[in-house]
Order: C-alpha cells, then sequence, then structure tokens
C-alpha cells in the first residue's frame, strides 16, 4: 500500500509543479524538456544500479520503432496541454479531466480489439463522459458595469440576461477538451503496446524509449529556438524541470510496484481517484481555486466512473 500511497502524492506533486511553473512564467517546452532528460537519468540510474530488475529486453523493430515515437510525441504533447490546463482551468480540473480520460482506452479497446466492457464499464464511460463535460464548464466573468450607470443605460448598451452557453469560457473549456484528447491518447498508445508487443517485451524499457523520444522532441525545439532567437532555459526552468522529472518517474515506478504487490483493479480506480481527491483539496486550499457546483458533481461522478470503470 505504501508504493500506491508514494505514486498518489507524486502525480499529485506533478500538478503543484505545474502550477508553481505556470507562477513564475517558466518556459513550458525547456521544462518538459529537462523533465524527461531527468526522468530517463533516474530510470537508467535504477536499471544500473540493481534497483529495478527488467525480466525481459525489447525487440526493436519498425513497427515498435515507431509506436516508440508516437508515444513519446504524444507524452510530451500531453503533458504540455497539461501545464496550460492547469494554468487557464486550475490544477483541480486538469488533473480531473486527465484522469477521467481513462474511458478513451476503454472506447478503443472496444472497438479496435473487440474487448466488450460489461454493464458496469459501460454504465462507468457514460458516467465519465458526463462527469467531463462537468470538469470542463467554466464561466466567464461578466463584463463590469461602470460605476454610477445603470444596465440600461449603459452607454456599451443594455447587459442582456446570459444564457447558460453564453457565459461558458469556451477557451479554458477547449484547453481541458485537448487534456482529455492527450491523455486518452497516452493510454491508447500503452494498450497498443501491450497487444501488439507486451508478450516479448519490457514494458519498463519501452516507457524508457517514449521518455527518451519526448525529450529528443523537445530538445529540438528547445536548441532550435535558442540558436533562432537566443531563448535558452534559465536556470530556474532547469532546476524545476529536474525536479518534475524525479517525480514524473516516481509516479510511474512507484504504480508499477503497486501493481507488482496488490490486484490491478484495486490499484487504478484508487490511483485515480485518490489524485483527483486531493489535486481539488489542494487547489482549493493552497491555490485558492474556485469550483463551480458543475465542477463539484464532476468529479464525483467521476469517481464512482472510476469505481466502475475498474470492476
Amino acid at each position: 500500500m505504501i508504493f500506491l500511497v508514494f505514486a498518489v502524492a507524486c502525480s499529485v506533486a506533478i500538478g503543484m509543479i505545474f502550477k508553481q511553473a505556470g507562477r513564475q512564467q517558466l518556459d513550458r517546452t525547456a521544462l518538459l524538456t529537462v523533465n524527461y532528460a531527468a526522468a530517463v537519468a533516474v530510470a537508467l540510474g535504477l536499471l544500473g544500479l540493481g534497483g529495478r530488475e527488467v525480466d525481459q529486453g525489447l525487440t526493436l523493430s519498425g513497427e515498435l520503432l515507431a509506436l516508440g515515437a508516437g508515444t513519446g510525441g504524444v507524452l510530451i504533447a500531453g503533458f504540455f496541454v497539461l501545464a496550460w490546463a492547469t494554468e487557464v482551468a486550475g490544477m483541480s480540473l486538469a488533473i480531473g479531466v486527465m484522469r477521467v480520460s481513462v474511458v478513451v482506452p476503454f472506447l478503443a479497446s472496444w472497438g479496435v480489439w473487440d474487448e466488450v466492457p460489461t454493464l458496469a464499464q459501460g454504465l462507468g464511460m457514460i458516467l465519465a463522459m458526463g462527469a467531463f463535460f462537468l470538469l470542463a464548464h467554466q464561466h466567464s466573468a461578466p463584463k463590469p458595469v461602470p460605476a454610477g450607470v445603470s444596465p440600461a443605460s449603459n452607454p456599451e448598451g443594455p447587459v442582456e440576461p446570459r444564457s447558460v452557453l453564453s457565459g461558458v469560457d469556451w477557451h479554458a473549456a477547449g484547453v481541458l477538451a485537448l487534456t482529455f484528447c492527450s491523455g486518452g491518447a497516452v493510454d491508447v498508445s500503452m494498450k497498443a503496446f501491450e497487444e501488439g508487443f507486451g508478450a516479448g517485451n519490457s514494458r519498463v524499457l519501452f516507457l524508457l524509449l517514449a521518455f527518451g523520444v519526448a525529450f529528443l522532441v523537445g530538445a529540438v525545439i528547445v536548441v532550435r529556438r535558442g540558436l533562432q532567437g537566443g531563448h535558452w532555459p534559465t536556470p530556474r526552468a532547469l532546476g524545476w524541470g529536474v525536479l518534475l522529472g524525479i517525480v514524473n518517474y516516481g509516479s510511474l515506478e512507484f504504480l508499477l510496484r503497486a501493481i507488482e504487490v496488490l490486484p490491478g483493479p484495486l490499484v487504478f480506480p484508487a490511483n485515480n481517484i485518490a489524485i483527483m481527491v486531493f489535486a481539488a483539496l489542494l487547489g482549493v486550499t493552497v491555490w485558492g481555486e474556485r469550483l463551480s457546483r458543475p465542477n463539484r458533481i464532476g468529479l464525483a461522478l467521476a469517481c464512482l466512473a472510476l469505481v466502475l470503470l475498474g470492476l
């Protein structure tokens, strides 16, 4: 159980680092690039020191390399969008949407690999989709009327009653939708690995390959911007990137270790639900984020959906 606790703590720490990095206006691309470099370094260190045993190797082929490259690209893109969503919608909702995106691989398993969901899983998918729309429901603030001016005599025109849709912050909702899609894409790529290559290849080494590709993608962008405009990563971005890489790899490592000693149907829902709950609590208490009534209902529905999807 201690591994599951550490996995949750690392995942929540990722959201907090994104929140802090956003407030300090750190370069996202540099932050994420250094993050993957640090994660690869930690993984190689554990392998070299014997802290992580790999029972099988990685048989490289064109198809596996293509999948690894695609997974790496989706990883850094997904993290970029998650950092963006944390800034525009808050840590609570960004992490909530990322966790509820687990419904995407369930749909892919049903449509691509003919894995028919159980009744409980089907209900869980429906609730998860409903939870996403409630979590993504962001209201924009109404435009204030100048002091001493009545709404009817406002020089910019009378204030019309706003409908539900007219007050929605479509920018934040769109970023959360991208977060949902990118999170689901990562899970689908891992499902594709398990189905096509999992029998004869190490999942740990495949993730190491994907992390390496993610680092290369970010490094190309960082170097190109540095050479063209002189915009190189600051020492602060490098420091936060190293910290992010350590907790990023820790979330994966501890989750894998938890699965080794606890049943998967318990680990995955418990991990996702705990991350959402603690992220929401920290977002509200530490960062002063506000959750609307639809957002709170969405978080509750998401927790119920994750329980059903684990049955």
